[in-house]
């Protein structure tokens, strides 16, 4: 099948080509009619057009592109599998809302290649769990400008946004609900690459590390026996697929789970489990993505948008409640 050009939307709207570049890049400075745009999108849509990237971004000063790049491990369980299925399906959702395309990548956590991603234009990049000793080499693979803001990590660099979880309050509000003694609960919890966010949570849960669980492709038929040493206590486990994996392995055991979502589906979980919550409208990758925006509106030379940089710390943190 042909692909649609310009022309063949021109002439089925019976406008000129320049009329159409202009609606389909969103330039703002031209006189059109409300109803020759809507005439303009509604030929476009029809004739299922697909907008070049490279006419965009000599229009708008942008590619029209994002990078969403997240660090495999060789212990990645399928739970973090599905973690980072979860966080491209979101990230997808709002780059199809703003009018983005996405780029995904997933990359050694040790030995990065960004080879595929060099040979792209991107206006901004979310990049996901990333080792403080291989932070600096990826960064400086993007042009001067390119904001890129981090997930579940924890880098000590002023220049970066980093978007984490409330940890420390999210314990403190498990512990109050269910009011137990320190002796009383375990905590479940996915390996990350980041060092520093492990070390994060380990410290916000404050608990023995006979009573902590990190769970990897490697040590998975060792749940059960921890579990089971775990008898009549409350457990915290980080993830609803975590969770998931947690519950199965816990049936016929008298343990009271929490599952702190991450994931923003906390339907997926049993429901004799209890749960804590990111707000509807204080997800991760939204604030992420708030936060790059700003960057890239920061840049271009038809702002129209009024952001405090103030408001963006070093570290936003997302409670879950």
């Amino acid at each position: 099948m042909k692909k649609a050009t310009m022309k063949d939307i021109a002439r089925e709207a019976n406008v000129s080509v320049a009329t159409v570049s202009y609606v389909l890049n969103k330039v703002d400075n031209q006189t059109i009619t409300d109803e020759t745009r809507c005439r303009v999108l509604d030929t476009a849509k029809k004739l299922n057009y697909i907008p070049s990237l490279t006419a965009r971004s000599l229009v708008k000063g942008k590619s029209g592109m994002l990078a969403l790049l997240f660090n495999r491990s060789k212990q990645d369980g399928y739970w973090k599998q599905l973690y980072y299925g979860m966080l491209i399906e979101r990230t997808e959702a709002i780059c199809k809302r703003e009018g983005y395309h996405l780029l995904v990548m997933g990359m050694d956590a040790e030995e990065p290649n960004l080879d595929i991603v060099q040979q792209r234009e991107v206006d901004g990049v979310l990049l996901v769990d990333v080792k403080k000793e291989v932070f600096r080499d990826i960064s400086v693979q993007f042009n001067i400008g390119v904001p890129i803001v981090l997930l579940d990590s924890y880098i000590e660099d002023p220049l970066f946004h980093k978007v984490v979880f409330d940890y420390r309050k999210a314990f403190a509000l498990w512990k109050e609900r269910t009011g137990r003694s320190t002796e009383q609960y375990f905590l479940v919890m996915d390996s990350f690459n980041n060092d520093s966010l492990m070390n994060e949570i380990i410290e916000a849960a404050n608990l023995d590390s006979d009573s902590i669980f990190v769970l990897s492709a490697d040590n998975g038929e060792g749940l059960p026996g921890f579990l089971a040493k775990q008898h009549g206590k409350n457990g915290a486990i980080i993830n609803e697929f975590v969770g998931m994996h947690v519950a199965n392995a816990a049936q016929g055991m008298e343990l009271q789970l929490t599952v702190f979502c991450t994931s923003g589906c906390p339907e997926l979980l049993p429901p004799d489990t209890s749960a804590l919550r990111m707000e509807i409208d204080r997800n991760q990758v939204d604030i992420a993505f708030q936060i790059m925006q700003f960057y890239i509106d920061s840049r271009s030379k038809d702002n129209k948008h009024q952001y405090s940089k103030a408001e963006y710390d070093q570290y936003i943190h997302i409670p879950l409640l």
